[in-house]
């Protein structure tokens, strides 16, 4: 029988967590080695940080969160509970991680991944489906038992998890527990966490040999089950992000033995931002790993040009290197056949033979008063029909309805040369705001560029009153005036006399920005004057009316 083992005299027992401060911008990504927020809630040292010989990503001597199964007796549990998440800018979230696993002998450890909606009083594991020992099926263990006390010492050895997240979304004060329960069988491994949004998310049960194409884009064709029971095949879909997100090191690893179709062996230099996949299968356990093929249709792929040219690529999640695997070809497809392990997906090339659509050089942004000039430069385009510009007040909870079209400037159709552009948003109230492009070809096909800055717009330095615009004008004009500080105001409209013909604004205003529309459908041709009365500033201006 095996000893325990006690790596720790401290105990843990914390029970409070902290809602006030969440997450809201994704991915959200916590490693081993960096799992700021998280908090362990334990009487026995159950969860700790434990050095690892091999992570997912075959990074070596790295750190992993540790449930000590193999040290604590039959009954002892304890959790680890993210910190709170704010999930109202999500339409589908999606939780992915790494677990690797044995038992000692046939003990029946187990986890389970809990959700909170009200704090941390009470967690709950519905409808999140994860709930998982080494004996149930799927099996917990990635590996069979093992007396020797377990250390991931291959990528091989971990199995990439995920979790449907969607019946969260758009809430907030969301907290994830993950609890493990000691039957003192052996460690427990998790590294990883990651949380973001699907475009696409769907399943197939697996119980046999074959295809399953739930997505539309990517099918897996196995070739063996893993666990002779089998288990579901999970794909979430992410479209047009431009650059595919990576926080690896080196985002594309050096290739030299896999080839494309036409027998070609090099090393992309960009992952199409078309599509990115992430492929989970719960029927890689101690039973056996799965074997299959995996294809990708990019007949619709706006940016690819020369299919031959091609890769499918690999890569543990968005903290490993992308890696080249062997890849053919048949029509729009392509496909990598004798996979094993399941993660991310993608398709590499090279710029040279499949440029991008619009490769964008800069995107800046320069305020002028309450106004924005927006430059932007490509270095070259290809089908490029043109840009929306679309805007978002900026509340930290953008969601994809607070964005709105502003305005529209052609493309160059396709073109090998730097092009600049320029849009000017104009009259914008204090706020701060965010702007992106949305590029769109000939054929409707489209994909967006965010400015990498929030745009905030101050209160003015001092009071103004701006010339009309247009002015001469029929029937319609523009007023605009800037208050620097709260203000009782008084705009008004004068003929030639003197006679008031119209009250524009009588009101208590916040200082920013205003900007008023004048019909003056009912005056006769002429000269008119405006006055402004704002605290101690009076000014007045004149305008022309012309039928």
């Amino acid at each position: 029988m095996k000893k325990i083992i006690t790596f720790f005299s401290v105990l843990f027992l914390l029970c409070s967590f902290k809602v006030n401060a969440q997450i809201s911008t994704f991915p959200y990504i916590a490693t081993g080695g960096d799992i700021t927020g998280w908090t362990p809630v334990q009487s026995e040292f159950l969860w700790y940080i434990g050095a690892v010989t091999k992570n997912a990503s075959n990074v070596s001597n790295d750190t992993a969160v540790v449930c000590n199964f193999y040290g604590q007796p039959d009954g002892v549990e304890g959790m680890i509970v993210s910190p709170a998440f704010n999930f109202t800018s999500l339409s589908h979230p999606v939780l992915n991680f790494y677990v690797a696993y044995r038992t000692y002998d046939s003990f029946n450890d187990s986890l389970q991944v809990l959700i909170s909606t009200n704090g941390g009083i009470t967690f709950i594991d519905t409808p999140v489906p994860y709930r998982k020992a080494n004996n149930s099926s799927p099996s917990l263990a990635t590996l069979p038992a093992s007396t020797v006390e377990f250390n991931p010492s291959s990528p091989s050895q971990w199995r990439h998890e995920t979790i449907d997240l969607a019946a969260y979304a758009g809430m907030n004060g969301i907290l994830i527990a993950f609890r493990g329960r000691s039957a003192n069988g052996n460690n427990l491994w998790i590294d990883d966490f990651i949380i973001n949004n699907a475009d696409d998310y769907c399943t197939n049960n697996v119980n046999a040999p074959g295809n399953y194409s739930c997505n539309s884009y990517l099918s897996v064709n196995m070739n063996t089950i893993g666990d002779p029971a089998g288990g579901v095949l999970s794909v979430t879909d992410h479209l047009f992000q431009d650059p595919v997100p990576s926080y690896a090191p080196v985002e594309i690893a050096t290739n030299t033995t896999a080839t494309t179709q036409d027998g070609s062996i090099y090393t992309p230099n960009i992952i199409a931002p078309d599509a990115w996949f992430t492929v989970s299968y719960t029927g890689n356990d101690k039973n056996g790993y799965a074997n299959y093929n995996l294809s990708i249709d990019v007949s619709t792929y706006i940016s690819v040009l020369d299919i031959s040219k091609l890769y499918i690529m690999k890569r543990s999640d968005m903290t490993g290197s992308w890696e080249c695997v062997n890849t053919t070809i048949s029509g729009g497809l392509l496909t990598a056949n004798g996979l094993t392990y399941f993660s991310d997906f993608g398709v590499g090339g090279d710029t040279l033979t499949n440029p991008l659509p619009v490769e964008l050089e800069s995107f800046v942004s320069v305020i002028h008063g309450n106004n924005v000039d927006l430059k932007w430069s490509t270095s070259s385009e290809l089908n490029n029909a043109g840009f929306d510009i679309e805007r978002a007040i900026d509340n930290g909870q953008i969601t994809i309805d607070n964005w709105n079209k502003i305005g529209n400037v052609s493309g160059n159709g396709t073109i090998n040369e730097p092009k600049e552009y320029s849009f000017t948003d104009r009259n914008l109230a204090t706020g701060k705001y965010s702007y992106r492009l949305k590029q769109i070809d000939f054929n409707g096909n489209f994909k967006y560029y965010n400015l990498n800055n929030d745009v905030n717009i101050g209160t003015p330095e001092k009071f103004e009153l701006s010339q009309n615009y247009p002015n001469p004008f029929n029937p319609e004009t523009k007023i605009s005036f800037n208050l620097p500080a709260d203000s009782k105001v008084s705009l008004k409209v004068f003929d030639m006399t003197g006679r008031e013909v119209s009250e524009l604004v009588n009101d208590f205003k916040p200082a920013g920005y205003y900007s008023i529309n004048f019909n003056a459908s009912s005056l006769s041709s002429g000269v008119y004057y405006y006055t402004i009365s704002a605290g101690s500033f009076i000014s007045t201006k004149k305008m022309i009316v012309v039928k």
